[in-house]
């Protein structure tokens, strides 16, 4: 009895159910979707809701519902625009197509607890695809074919059209969504994709907008390029013609932002250039063959609009640029292809300086210093000016101004110098050569005292960090601030009981730091040195070391120089002379006469330097300027052609000795190095640059890897990142992944544990 009542309950309740069901089914046919008026959609959808939680029959009925009455509208229209004249296709498109997302939006909204509960049936999708399949596939040909009225309507001018074609193109991101949502705003609705379950589920899509673009509009441009350049070019002047297709491709470009998808602009520019341009000036041989003519016929303001003209067009298809690059390169070559220049290092970066000025004025006087053309000139002068020998060239004639250049120049002209040094710095290729060579001349200069002006050094320095960064000139300003300090060091040595004068021998030391100079610590730091000395150099160190206890002194002696006195020569003579040209007295005193072998035996000092410093006092010009083998303070067996001792000659001390000056210099004017010492010293600079473009990748990996904690980093994305942020060289594929693998040894970075082609950063 009990199981009778209760199915016959259930009867009941279902019979309840499907006539609740088709009152809402009644109710949704009145069509009150369309009219935006749904006085009782939160009934509508409380019933739903209801119904939609029972699941069984009653959600499957909800959802063939849904599909039938969208299907069914949709069908609708397309029978009539089926049916419309062509002229009004496009207006009668855009209406129904509104109006069907209005629908779509309603029934979304009430059927949206459906969808909650059969996640796996998105209604929004199920719309769009009944819309693409039965209205959007059948007509698009028609579409399309009227679109393409539309463009050579709005490119003869009517700009009405191009905003029915953008609202079309809006129209059909609709069906490039695989997963859309839709909004309600402004009484419009808004399409978009749901980036979660994008996420979630990343397929690639058939894109129905770019499969217009590629069928239609790239082949209507094609084809209307052709009638226009026959119809434009031979009824009108080149100058004309030129100008009116910076007119056509400046709206082009328009219309191409307006309602064409970026990734196809390039695909057009090169049509606009193979057809404006080449195609037209073909007659003349080539557009790069017409530049040239401009260029050597000096009409340069056919040069400017055609420069516009291309300036329009993918920038690797610019034909002014290239021809620019072989014009200026030809310039450079007829001025400076001669070995005399190019060997002449000084000469050579002035003539440079010269030529880059002449450009300059080049630019300014006929193409009013527009940035296209200083662009131009700055790229060809880079690609001059980039070899490596280029940034030694550079050092050199620095060194050259601030040791005797700058002599009797105006604070105006000093100034202007070093600008264009600094502009001359900008066009390197490898600004850590130029670093490195600038510190070791810059050291030499300083210890020495050889500049001309210590402000001038720091007015360079001062620019050159305005430019490259105070990073890159840290190590110079370090030196600055070494001598400052040996400076005051010196005035408190004087305080001192000798007054800075132990042994009657006045010193003057300079203390630097050591990583900071780029000096030659030659083997004269083990030499052994006379004790009147050693007591002077332990004294002062004594001074040094009680003031600053946590430092260490390395005696550079091979840079030193020194004053002495001579007390067996007819007048007191003083000369300014190197430490290892006072042991050479002092053993000469002691033996009287000496080879070249004997001398470097008993110094242990190489016979390179010995014969450098014998030279100095022969033939230093302070006091020998005819260089007279015989007038020296050394005499000997001297070869006359090459000024050097001969092979098994000695030296003696020249008691005679005769001058007309007290004081005078026996310094070598020109070191001379043997074979070994040239390949020693390109060795030894050459792992200088490795280390430092090693302690530079090594940093900026290290940069990159801290910034991306928790992120993935790929091999490939961490070379090409890590090449892009290094600017003062060029770094090379193997450099980069030799520094990745130091400092995985290093345990800075790792590979990950998931996929060997990945790294971390170990924290």
């Amino acid at each position: 009895m009990a199981n009778y009542y209760y199915i016959d309950f259930q009867k009941g309740i279902k019979i309840i159910e499907e006539e609740m069901l088709n009152k809402i089914f009644e109710y949704l046919k009145t069509g009150v979707f369309l009219n935006n008026k749904v006085s009782s959609f939160s009934k509508v959808y409380s019933i739903m809701y209801s119904l939609t939680d029972r699941g069984g029959e009653n959600t499957y009925k909800l959802f063939d519902y849904y599909k039938k009455t969208i299907l069914n509208y949709i069908l609708e229209c397309k029978n009539k625009l089926k049916e419309e004249n062509k002229i009004n296709l496009i207006d009668k498109f855009l209406e129904n197509i509104r109006k069907i997302n209005f629908l779509i939006y309603w029934m979304t909204r009430i059927f949206i607890y459906y969808e909650r509960y059969n996640p796996t049936k998105k209604l929004s999708q199920v719309a769009i695809n009944l819309c693409k399949l039965n209205l959007f596939d059948e007509i698009k040909k028609d579409i399309f074919t009227e679109v393409e009225k539309l463009i050579n309507e709005d490119r003869n001018g009517n700009k009405e059209s191009r905003l029915k074609i953008k609202n079309v193109m809006n129209t059909l991101k609709i069906f490039d969504f695989k997963y859309p949502i839709i909004l309600k705003e402004n009484n419009k609705i808004i399409w978009a994709i749901d980036e979660k379950q994008l996420k979630n589920e990343p397929d690639k899509n058939t894109i129905e907008q770019d499969l217009w673009f590629e069928e239609y509009f790239i082949k209507d441009t094609k084809k209307y390029l052709e009638v226009k350049v026959n119809k434009d070019f031979f009824n009108m002047p080149l100058s004309e013609y030129i100008l009116s297709q910076i007119t056509f491709i400046e709206e082009e470009n328009e219309r191409l932002i307006e309602y064409i998808n970026p990734k196809y602009h390039n695909d057009i520019k090169e049509l606009e250039y193979q057809y404006l341009i080449v195609n037209a000036l073909k007659e003349y041989g080539s557009v790069e063959i017409y530049i040239k003519n401009l260029l050597e016929s000096e009409d340069y303001e056919q040069l400017i609009n055609l420069s516009r003209l291309t300036r329009l067009i993918p920038k690797d298809l610019d034909p002014i640029s290239h021809v620019f690059d072989s014009y200026i390169k030809s310039k450079y070559e007829e001025k400076f292809n001669n070995k005399e220049l190019l060997n002449n290092q000084i000469r050579f970066v002035s003539e440079v300086i010269k030529f880059k000025k002449e450009i300059e004025a080049f630019i300014q006087a006929h193409f009013k210093n527009i940035t296209y053309f200083n662009n131009l000139k700055d790229k060809a002068l880079n690609l001059l000016f980039r070899k490596e020998s280029f940034a030694k060239k550079l050092s050199i004639y620095i060194d050259y101004c601030m040791r005797s250049g700058f002599k009797g120049k105006s604070n105006e002209e000093i100034e202007n110098t070093l600008d264009n040094i600094i502009q001359l710095f900008l066009y390197l290729n490898s600004k850590l050569v130029f670093q490195i060579e600038l510190n070791k001349k810059m050291s030499e200069r300083l210890l020495k005292n050889l500049s001309l002006s210590i402000n001038y050094e720091k007015k360079l320095i001062s620019k050159l960090g305005q430019e490259a960064g105070l990073q890159y000139v840290s190590k110079i300003q370090k030196m600055f601030e070494d001598l400052e300090k040996s400076k005051i060091n010196k005035e408190l040595y004087k305080t001192l009981t000798h007054k800075g004068s132990p042994n009657d021998i006045k010193l003057n030391i300079t203390v630097v730091s050591q990583n900071a100079w780029e000096i030659n610590k030659n083997s004269m730091e083990n030499i052994k040195i006379p004790k009147f000395l050693s007591v002077c150099l332990e004294d002062y160190e004594n001074f040094y070391l009680n003031k600053y206890k946590n430092q260490k002194l390395i005696w550079c002696l091979g840079l030193s120089k020194i004053e002495i006195k001579y007390l067996y020569l007819d007048k007191k003579y003083i000369s300014i002379s190197t430490l290892s040209q006072l042991l050479i007295l002092l053993l000469l005193e002691q033996k009287e006469e000496l080879s070249l072998q004997n001398i470097s035996e008993l110094l242990g000092i190489n016979n390179t330097t010995i014969i450098n410093n014998i030279q100095g006092f022969v033939y230093n010009p302070s006091f020998n300027p005819l260089a007279y083998e015989d007038k020296g303070i050394i005499k000997g067996s001297f070869n006359e052609k090459i000024k050097e001792l001969k092979e098994n000659g000695k030296v003696f001390i020249n008691k005679n000795f005769n001058c007309s000056k007290i004081k005078f210099s026996t310094i070598p004017l020109k070191q001379k190095k043997s074979d070994l010492e040239i390949n020693e010293q390109e060795l030894k600079d050459s792992q200088i640059i490795k280390r430092y473009q090693n302690n530079i990748i090594q940093s900026t990996i290290t940069r990159i890897m801290k910034s991306r904690i928790g992120q993935e980093t790929t091999h490939v994305w961490l070379m090409n990142e890590t090449s892009k942020q290094i600017d003062l060289f060029k770094a090379q594929p193997h450099q980069i992944k030799e520094n990745i693998e130091k400092l995985i040894e290093k345990n800075v970075i790792k590979r990950s544990d998931k996929i060997g082609s990945m790294y971390e950063y170990i924290a």
